[in-house]
């Protein structure tokens, strides 16, 4: 089958399910803004710097069997049924406002967004749909109703980047992702604010927790405040960053504070923890404490101070993260999305 994937960036969501369909002898192609590691792998690989760009690049496959967008913008859909209407579109959806904020909170301020009009055109647009968690495919479908064949698929991660580093032992708490600094946030973003993680690192420091972080973002102010509070590592290659995880005691999901966005996320990191051998301990992240618990790969607490109290359990936890950790390899899933494709082809 020929696949074009179209993603902004070209982010690991897109790696995880295209490698593993790329090594079941599919023909796999790649259309992005950004070049990233990996894209190597693929038939081809368009760059595009403007729509037009985009237009040109989507019109070289008009072979293709099946085009899967990666939202961030959801606008792929659109973007190549205007080029060829009647060949099938998959839309993935890797986030969605409509996990950030609630409903309430958008009512009482003017100012604030819930539903953002690519979103709500591209999923009614798409010919099938693929989600990130059930919570995600759950709030999404009651918004706005799609009536499309679906999925929902993790970004479990390729068996390829399981990875254990038996030279060192840090110890401490792991977080891997996103972080922020409040002032770089305005009011209607402020929703990012579940990636601020300074006060996080400050109540580590306070009660004498290692809190090691890595990071893609080389903002210098961002990485001096950060560094005042924590141990930041240097950006890492993905196959390094899986291994370097693997040095801690835990891996952490969630925040000191509930935000929407982690009581519905369903993240990269948490399967990321898992490939690394790394125990996850959950704070205010509903969808994935469910995770955890039913696994019993990790522990949910509700505050730093309850995991100092735990924290000899990562040795119980890790014993199942190594039981069950191989379930959740990507090619062990891949079926799924094949079986899709092939419904709406």
């Amino acid at each position: 089958m020929k696949i074009v994937m179209l993603s902004r960036h070209g982010c690991m969501r897109v790696m995880k399910m295209a490698l593993p369909l790329i090594a079941r002898g599919h023909e796999v192609h790649l259309i992005t803004n950004k070049v990233t590691q990996f894209s190597e792998a693929f038939s081809t690989v368009s760059a595009y710097q403007d729509v037009d760009q985009l237009y040109s690049a989507i019109k070289l496959h008009k072979d293709a069997d099946v085009f899967h967008g990666h939202n961030e913008p959801s606008w792929f859909v659109t973007a190549v049924k205007d080029q060829f209407f009647d060949k099938p579109v998959v839309l993935d959806l890797h986030d969605s406002h409509l996990l950030r904020r609630t409903h309430e909170e958008c009512s009482n301020d003017p100012d604030l967004f819930r539903v953002a009009i690519d979103e709500r055109n591209n999923i009614q647009l798409a010919d099938a749909l693929v989600y990130a968690s059930a919570s995600m495919k759950k709030i999404v479908g009651a918004e706005f109703k799609p009536d499309v064949p679906d999925i929902v698929l993790p970004s479990y991660v390729p068996l390829r980047f399981y990875r254990v580093d038996f030279t060192r032992w840090w110890g401490g708490l792991v977080y891997e992702g996103r972080i922020d600094m409040p002032e770089e946030l305005p009011k209607e973003w402020d929703f990012f604010q579940y990636a601020n993680y300074l006060d996080f690192a400050k109540k580590c420091r306070e009660i004498g927790i290692d809190f090691h972080v890595y990071t893609p973002r080389q903002n210098e102010k961002l990485r001096k405040l950060y560094n005042e509070h924590c141990y930041l590592h240097a950006p890492e290659g993905f196959g390094r960053l899986i291994k370097m995880l693997g040095q801690h005691d835990w891996g952490l999901v969630g925040n000191l504070k509930p935000y929407e966005e982690w009581r519905n996320a369903l993240p990269n990191k948490l399967f990321e923890y898992m490939a690394a051998c790394v125990p996850v301990v959950s704070i205010n992240a509903r969808e994935s404490s469910e995770f955890i618990e039913k696994y019993e790969v990790g522990i949910n607490v509700n505050s730093v101070e309850e995991l100092a109290e735990r924290w000899k359990e990562h040795r119980e936890c890790r014993k199942n993260v190594i039981k069950h950790r191989m379930s959740f390899a990507m090619e062990n899933h891949i079926h799924e999305l094949e079986g899709l494709y092939e419904e709406i082809v």
